[in-house]
């Protein structure tokens, strides 16, 4: 955490809290004697999409894993249209891909990592992406090398946890804090980890399970498969 805020104090001051927090009426980036630092993080971060993916173009193709050499026509037709189709779904404006990929690059500009989540929307009918802030993740690799799980902060109001999950989801003390103020904080993980290492809880069907806790009344949520 120190490491990445001084970085940021550095290069990229907009996410400087990470062991800081900023009021106000503070004077932005008033510690820097120069904006060389910034300007340089700011190019290299923008290059990143020029290059890996620029608009104008499609820059990316979706491919069988094995025997591509031998599908047949109607096969590579489908997967054409699919790859239009799933280019509609990522540039669609209520999906956010083109913002969280952008702060994703800057993020991958300055502290060598980023963290982009991809879901569905909220009403199932588009997809959703979203770039979280490293101050508020911690994730473990298994053997091979990939993450298996991810923990989350997150800092929801509760209006936004009673839209989310339901009133009947959440602790009563959650929703005096709707009727009296409904943008008071709450403090709640996400969770997302191999279904076959939860020894309590839901039993799902899928690899992964996804589980949101109410950190200051102890309290599950939501716990499903994903």
């Amino acid at each position: 955490m120190t490491l990445w805020q001084a970085l940021a104090e550095n290069f990229y001051p907009e996410r400087a809290d990470f062991t800081a927090s900023r009021n106000m009426g503070d004077t932005f980036a008033d510690h820097l004697m120069t904006s060389y630092p910034v300007l340089a993080r700011r190019d290299l971060g923008n290059a990143f999409g020029a290059m890996l993916r620029p608009s104008s173009k499609n820059w990316y193709h979706i491919r069988t894993t094995d025997n591509w050499d031998t599908i047949g026509v109607e096969a590579r037709q489908w997967i054409e249209w699919a790859e239009g189709r799933m280019r509609r779904a990522m540039y669609h404006k209520s999906s956010q891909f083109v913002r969280a990929t952008k702060e994703g690059d800057h993020d991958f500009a300055t502290f060598g990592q980023c963290a982009i989540q991809t879901t569905l929307n909220p009403t199932a009918t588009g997809m959703l992406y979203r770039c979280w802030h490293l101050r508020d993740m911690a994730w473990v690799e298994d053997q091979g090398g990939g993450v298996e799980t991810v923990y989350r902060r997150w800092k929801p109001s509760a209006r936004l946890l009673a839209s989310t999950f339901g009133r009947d989801k959440l602790h009563p003390d959650i929703i005096t804090k709707l009727e009296k103020d409904p943008y008071a904080e709450t403090n709640v993980w996400h969770v997302i980890l191999p279904a076959d290492q939860c020894e309590y809880g839901a039993k799902v069907k899928t690899k992964f399970k996804s589980v949101y806790i109410d950190i200051d009344h102890k309290a599950i949520i939501e716990e499903v498969g994903v």
